[in-house]
């Protein structure tokens, strides 16, 4: 697992961040869309969730597809 890239929550200032793997779920027109196993960052003090260019595409990926065009 990477170290925490963030060095203080961007929504309370909190220096607690920590770097976690967890299923990621959401819904989708309706639909609850679970990704397994998405690493991201989370502030213990305001509960923010921070997600990296990877996580955001593994996450893309199951909600939309691999046909969807990368920038």
């Amino acid at each position: 697992m990477k170290t925490s890239a963030l060095r203080h929550c961007p929504n309370c200032g909190s220096r607690a961040i920590k770097r976690v793997r967890k299923p990621f779920r959401a819904k989708l027109k309706a639909r609850l869309i679970v990704v397994p196993d998405v690493e991201r960052e989370i502030c213990p003090e305001c509960k923010e969730e921070y997600f990296d260019r990877e996580a955001n595409i593994v996450i893309d990926a199951y909600c939309f597809g691999m046909s969807r065009q990368r920038a």
